[in-house]
């Protein structure tokens, strides 16, 4: 009889430490309360993530004079490369002419655009397509490597605008030149 009722004591304190344990493992623990700081809010976290066609330089780390490149157009299509200073003052000279190109009424079409191919002889890695029609000239950027060849909107100016342009291919052009500074050793 004793042993009847030790076991009960058993397994009845088997069964509390059993629901106990299923209590305790279901809470969770609760951190202190800090106190919340206000969120701020200002132009950059306000900015969607960028869309559409995009374009990147920097230098290689570890190589004196070598740029990595990469252009992107929006969709799923990149392509990327690597490329000597003497390339890219290339390109940032397409990329001038292509710009002083569009700002002029030179071989601009009345009803149907007018397209101008604008490259170096030697250099065909990148080229700037510029399209013209009535004020308007429309830029398309070709990047050309050894993984493929991608060609990308560029943006639009308007000739004669008092607005300010914000062509993709002036944020290029600023890119290549930002990238040719830091590049440069220090004197």
């Amino acid at each position: 009889m004793q042993m009847k009722v030790m076991a009960k004591r058993v397994a009845g304190g088997l069964l509390t430490l059993l629901i106990a344990a299923a209590v305790v493992a279901q809470e969770k623990p609760q951190k202190p309360k800090q106190p919340q700081r206000p969120v701020e809010l200002n132009a950059d976290s306000l900015r969607k993530p960028p869309s559409g066609p995009s374009f990147f330089i920097g230098p290689v780390e570890g190589s004196s004079g070598m740029f990595s490149v990469l252009l992107a157009d929006g969709g799923p299509k990149t392509v990327a490369g690597t490329f000597t200073l003497q390339q890219i003052e290339v390109f940032q000279a397409v990329l001038e002419a292509a710009k002083a190109f569009a700002l002029t009424d030179e071989k601009v079409g009345a009803a149907t655009p007018i397209t101008t191919r604008l490259m170096d002889q030697h250099e065909w890695s990148l080229f700037v397509d510029v399209s013209k029609v009535g004020n308007q000239s429309r830029f398309y950027i070709t990047l050309s490597t050894l993984q493929g060849k991608l060609t990308a909107e560029a943006g639009e100016l308007t000739r004669g605008s008092k607005k300010e342009p914000s062509a993709l291919l002036l944020s290029i052009l600023s890119q290549v030149q930002a990238a040719k500074a830091r590049a440069k050793p220090a004197q």
